[in-house]
């Protein structure tokens, strides 16, 4: 079960006082709560509103446009390389020259992206729609749209590496404190949910035990 941590958040002002209500939200900062906007209250909003950008988006598209670039590189010249790497006739330089050339040319694009792939670079919320669109960056860092909304996801209880969330089978990953609406973030990760402590699962389990021995 993902820790939680309970956080006092001003809901609401109204004329007679503060309305105060108990929101759990985790590994969220208090002072990302204070600082950012509440809850989007306009439902008849027609277009989608930016409630997520990712701060290492722009780093992972220059990581990977110079990736690409050296690999493409590499592969226009992998036939005068290994010319010259056959004249020197020694064969334990020729298995330790292909192995350089290939590692740098295909292994390194594709280990990126199999890291990359799940970090969302900006989130947007279309309230007509009542809908999430994230934006990722492919394999040739063209950006990768994908809509889904709340019934469609999916939260692990023992996350991967990188993976906040899953949709329809998709791991995502974005950072609680970039979040400009955190109240969005509570709503993804399922926060607004009652907790399930599980406490029937554990009764049953231990019955069954007793009545086996």
């Amino acid at each position: 079960m993902n820790r939680i941590c309970w956080r006092l958040v001003l809901y609401k002002n109204t004329s007679k006082g503060s309305t105060i209500e108990w929101t759990k939200l985790s590994n969220l900062s208090l002072r990302s709560i204070s600082t950012s906007k509440p809850l989007l209250e306009n439902n008849d909003c027609k277009s989608p509103v930016k409630i997520y950008t990712g701060v290492l988006s722009s780093q992972i598209k220059l990581v990977k446009v110079f990736s690409l670039s050296s690999s493409i590189i590499g592969m226009l010249a992998q036939p005068l390389l290994y010319k010259e790497i056959v004249s020197t006739g020694s064969v334990p330089m020729i298995v330790a020259a292909y192995s350089f050339v290939g590692l740098f040319t295909f292994v390194t694009p594709l280990l990126l992206h199999l890291i990359t792939k799940k970090y969302v670079t900006s989130l947007e919320y279309y309230a007509a729609e009542d809908k999430y669109i994230a934006y990722t960056i492919n394999f040739f860092c063209i950006p990768k749209k994908i809509e889904f909304k709340v019934r469609e996801i999916d939260v692990p209880e023992l996350p991967g590496m990188f993976t906040s969330i899953k949709v329809i089978g998709k791991a995502l990953f974005f950072d609680p404190s970039n979040f400009d609406y955190p109240d969005h973030y509570a709503i993804l990760m399922g926060y607004d949910k009652p907790i399930d402590f599980k406490l029937g699962e554990s009764s049953t389990s231990d019955k069954s035990s007793v009545n086996s021995k």
